[in-house]
């Protein structure tokens, strides 16, 4: 029927916008659109709802329900041979319930090919959708930085070129991130202050209207404020943002990411003040990454033993947190984040001092090979002038 055929194709266009603007909607039009599947027989756009609805799902943490939507939605994508629609649903699968599940690294080459067919067939803002879905996950689980930030700008040239303003600006925040990280061309500690200690202004860029764009530029934000020591500052935008997503009633969870370094931020303020406080809110986020590893181990494991070491030291079981501090590192290694393991080790070597424990040279060290490793330039000077030798 060509008018329920337009339906489908309008409400498709409509879901999309509801996710970025105003998720409530989004659960109406895709409902409606799956309603209309049952009720009339499948389409192509039918692709488009279930693997919406997959992600929706993931929102509610039914994990179960969203692996089976998305399989729907992959079969039914292949059946109907309907590639107008496959870098939209592998732009919403491979960076939803796949990421989810399964390391970060496997969905680098599916949402590659997302990326080119959707610059082929001429689906340039999904295109773009998967292409910074790629390198949000290169970059969270620790991809050469200096090979990510070449490919981040070639990109955002394109954006450009194809009037992209909007993926533009999403992908700003984490190109500004890398740029942080990787930049280093005097004095380390001077540097950090000019790139790190910039005005609110001209760093935090809010639009105050866009859930996506201003949870991804908090995040990022924090994440170099982390990695840099600046923890007063990180710990106001989380803060920030934490009432932004109440006011929302939605999160950017990234995998578990956004709470690891929420809880990283926590611990670090508790060893400054108010240590009943951040370490009720450290316990509270920790949760949430031990929730995702039930179902992401390879992503979050050497997350939550971290998290438990700096716990277990902060409230003074110093015993269980050498060890914990230690299985960390060897758990990032072994699932191949290099950045986390990175992390592990200055902590380790943070531990180690606070202890007067000559260890801690030798953690200082491994981070900095780490950091070298990764690409974090930067941080890795950064870490060499501000650490004992």
């Amino acid at each position: 029927e060509s008018k329920k055929l337009a339906a489908m194709k309008l409400l498709k266009i409509i879901a999309y916008y509801g996710f970025i603007t105003k998720q409530e909607y989004a659960h109406t039009v895709v409902t409606q659109m799956l309603q209309l599947t049952l009720q009339h027989g499948i389409c192509d756009e039918s692709c488009t709802a279930l693997a919406d609805c997959s992600y929706l799902l993931l929102q509610s943490m039914d994990i179960d329900g969203s692996k089976r939507l998305a399989e729907l939605a992959l079969l039914l994508l292949e059946k109907l041979q309907a590639k107008k629609y496959l870098p939209r649903v592998y732009a919403v699968i491979y960076a939803g319930i796949f990421s989810w599940c399964y390391h970060l690294k496997l969905s680098d080459k599916l949402l590659w090919q997302g990326y080119q067919d959707g610059m082929l067939i001429g689906d340039i803002e999904f295109a773009f959708v998967n292409a910074i879905s790629s390198f949000q996950n290169r970059f969270l689980y620790g991809a050469q930085l200096t090979l990510l930030g070449k490919d981040i700008e070639l990109c955002r040239k394109r954006m450009i070129e194809y009037g992209q303003a909007s993926q533009f600006a999403i992908c700003s925040p984490l190109q500004r991130a890398v740029s942080k990280l990787i930049c280093c061309t005097g004095d380390p500690l001077s540097e950090t202050d000019t790139i790190i200690h910039e005005k609110e202004t001209s760093d935090i860029s809010l639009t105050r209207t866009n859930f996506l764009l201003d949870a991804t530029t908090y995040i990022h934000f924090c994440i170099v404020e982390y990695i840099f020591g600046i923890y007063d500052s990180a710990a106001d935008k989380i803060q920030e943002r934490w009432i932004m997503e109440k006011e929302y009633s939605r999160t950017s969870k990234y995998y578990g990411s956004t709470d690891f370094y929420d809880c990283l931020i926590c611990v670090a303020m508790a060893r400054k003040s108010e240590k009943e406080k951040w370490v009720t809110l450290a316990k509270s986020t920790r949760s949430k990454v031990k929730e995702f590893a039930t179902f992401g181990e390879n992503n979050c494991d050497h997350k939550c033993l971290l998290l438990q070491a700096e716990i277990l030291d902060v409230e003074g079981n110093a015993e269980d947190a050498s060890s914990c501090y230690d299985a960390a590192i060897n758990a990032a290694e072994k699932s191949g984040f290099v950045n986390d393991q990175a992390i592990a080790s200055e902590r380790a070597g943070d531990f180690y001092l606070r202890h007067c424990d000559t260890r801690s040279s030798h953690y200082y060290d491994k981070a900095r090979d780490l950091y070298h490793q990764w690409g974090a330039l930067a941080k890795a000077d950064h870490l060499y002038k501000s650490t004992p030798s």
